[in-house]
């Protein structure tokens, strides 16, 4: 097979040099094609190189990639090894992969197959094989809102079927703009872990705050705008991408139709405060210092931070609750006062409704005494029913044959293209 192989990057590898670093670059070869090299990626443990190589390569043949610490005056130091299974791929075809590295870190790689097969197994499912996703972290706002001024923190993330990957440090305030990209090998219904931490200090005091997510069994190429709620208060902002689904290279029947979900009553979701706009000016100074409580009848009251002096607040946070489908939620609007009780800016409402596709819904809610109240609400997606059929069908893989295509459509031709162009 004609196979064009991108080294996007690595993350956590050994770091050889006395300033917590290496100078990272990774060798390789395959039986068909000579010794191959990436530059010299240099002063990092996260390196991004993302250079593409032609290489031949046959199905089910292994590629070690070796990773090297580069040194200036003796031999290059050995940062440890990562091992490729080539799969059986069909011209057109993307395979994107999270490989561990043997002493430390992950190795990310992506294949694009120019030249492949003439015949490929779509295969029955196999609701235990693992998807690849990738999380591009682009802000995190609220945290260290009890501290005036700049910190330092790390973003850790893990999930069951790997072990945990960190970012580069980062500079945080109310605001942030983090920028980080991972990529990780997962199974669908894992909890996926996200803490922000401050290095240097004990363990027990040195969580910002942390969130969750519970990966869904996402479609090749599906993206996700996620706004993740921390424990503490903070919203993380994130694109969650499927760059290798469960449902790679199946029989179209088993993949999931959109909507595929649990209708019950009662419903998971997001709750997204954005701003207001024109609410009552409760101070001196025409202003307010304006904050939201609510609650619902399945969850506890939940209450926005304050947003002061303005009559325009941009709040930005999120929370995830549950509520039953046709409830009303009252959104109450106080100005925070210091020496006597809060003052009401008065009440919007919201019926909740059945939420379908993967996309928030914008909300342009009229309060009561004066101003608009801007929300944006998304069911909390979980595994399909689709997906839940074929887990408790214990004998599904055994029960049904493979069958052998000639020249195969992809599943998703235009998905696939692009999921690593911008890796960074």
């Amino acid at each position: 097979m004609e196979i064009e192989l991108t080294l996007l990057g690595a993350k956590n590898i050994v770091a050889n040099n006395f300033g917590g670093t290496s100078d990272g670059y990774v060798k390789f070869e395959t039986r068909s094609t000579k010794q191959l090299k990436t530059k010299i990626e240099a002063s990092t443990v996260n390196p991004i190189w993302n250079e593409k190589f032609d290489i031949i390569a046959e199905p089910k043949e292994e590629i070690v990639f070796h990773i090297f610490g580069h040194v200036l005056v003796t031999r290059d130091d050995c940062l440890g090894d990562a091992v490729l299974v080539v799969p059986a791929m069909v011209s057109g075809e993307y395979w994107h992969d999270c490989i561990p590295i043997s002493k430390k870190g992950f190795l990310y790689v992506s294949l694009h197959c120019k030249k492949g097969v003439t015949s490929s197994l779509q295969h029955p499912f196999d609701p235990s094989a693992d998807m690849v996703i990738r999380i591009d972290f682009i802000r995190a706002i609220h945290l260290g809102r009890n501290s005036t001024n700049p910190q330092i923190a790390k973003l850790i993330i893990k999930t069951p079927s790997q072990k945990e990957q960190v970012s580069n440090l980062f500079t945080f305030n109310l605001t942030t703009n983090i920028g980080e990209t991972f990529i990780l090998r997962c199974k669908p219904g894992e909890k996926m872990e996200i803490k922000i931490k401050q290095p240097g200090i004990i363990s027990s005091h040195s969580s910002v705050d942390k969130t969750s997510y519970i990966i869904p069994d996402m479609r090749e190429g599906e993206k996700s705008e996620e706004h993740l709620p921390g424990k503490k208060g903070c919203t993380l902002d994130c694109t969650i991408q499927c760059i290798r689904s469960v449902y790679h290279n199946v029989i179209p029947r088993y993949i999931p139709k959109d909507n595929d979900i649990n209708k019950d009553k009662d419903m998971k979701f997001y709750i997204y405060f954005v701003r207001a706009k024109n609410i009552i000016a409760n101070d001196l100074g025409g202003t307010s210092d304006g904050y939201v409580k609510f609650k619902t009848t399945k969850s506890k009251e939940k209450k926005t931070y304050v947003f002061s002096p303005s009559i325009n607040p941009n709040w930005n946070q999120c929370f995830r609750i549950t509520e039953s489908i046709g409830e009303e939620i009252i959104f109450h609007l106080f100005d925070r006062d210091t020496f006597t009780s809060d003052d009401s800016l008065g009440d919007a409402k919201w019926k909740v409704e059945q939420l379908l596709n993967n996309q928030w819904k914008k909300l342009e809610l009229e309060i009561n005494k004066r101003g608009t109240l801007y929300l944006e609400v998304k069911r909390v997606r979980t595994i399909s029913e689709t997906y839940k059929h074929y887990m408790n069908s214990q004998q599904l893989h055994s029960q049904q044959p493979s069958i052998q295509i000639e020249h195969p459509v992809p599943q998703y031709p235009q998905r696939y293209q692009q999921l690593t162009e911008d890796f960074s």
